[in-house]
């Protein structure tokens, strides 16, 4: 009688284990979402972004520092092949959408001259649009006629800037000598 009496006992004690084993392991396995909650997924954007007009300067020839200058510093440069393999990775996701890549491996001879460009991943005409600006995304060169800023400081009819703090003339200019800066403005009153 002793014996069964140990025995319920032991398993009376094994129930509540066995419930907060069974509890925890539930808490490891993947969770229903109904469709109507929608779950948050930033967009990822890694490694160069890679348009089909750039591709299309790239010539066999051309050396390292051209290459650059049309696609920008490469995302992987192989260490073990010092300057003959440059990889561009193009990664974007957006949201729950398919994650676009495109992998763009130019491999060069002992001269540093592109000897082979290989592509592959999905094509670049099927890449998402970029949200970057028009005037970053093709620069144009400057006009000169456009950087001409008029130079204010040196019209002494123009009146000046109530907010430029500039030194009085004093006879002295040695470091020290004068007055101290003050604005030019009138003080407000109240």
């Amino acid at each position: 009688m002793q014996q069964t009496q140990l025995t319920t006992g032991r398993a009376l004690r094994a129930i509540p284990i066995l419930a907060l084993l069974t509890f925890s392991l539930v808490g490891c396995t993947s969770v229903y979402v109904p469709s109507f909650i929608k779950i948050y997924q930033p967009d990822i954007a890694q490694g160069n972004i890679i348009e089909p007009e750039q591709v299309a300067k790239i010539q066999i020839g051309m050396s390292a520092a051209e290459v650059n200058q049309i696609l920008g510093t490469p995302a992987l440069r192989d260490i073990f092949h010092r300057n003959q393999r440059e990889t561009y990775v193009f990664y974007d996701k957006r949201g729950k959408r398919k994650a676009f890549q495109h992998v763009l491996v130019i491999l060069y001879d002992a001269d540093g001259r592109v000897a082979k460009i290989e592509q592959s991943g999905d094509p670049l005409s099927q890449a998402p649009a970029q949200d970057i600006p028009e005037a970053l995304r093709n620069p144009k060169q400057p006009d000169d006629k456009a950087l001409a800023v008029p130079d204010t400081e040196s019209n002494s009819s123009a009146a000046p800037s109530p907010y430029s703090l500039t030194a009085p003339a004093t006879s002295n200019p040695a470091l020290g000598g004068g007055a101290p800066l003050e604005p030019t403005a009138p003080a407000l009153s109240q």
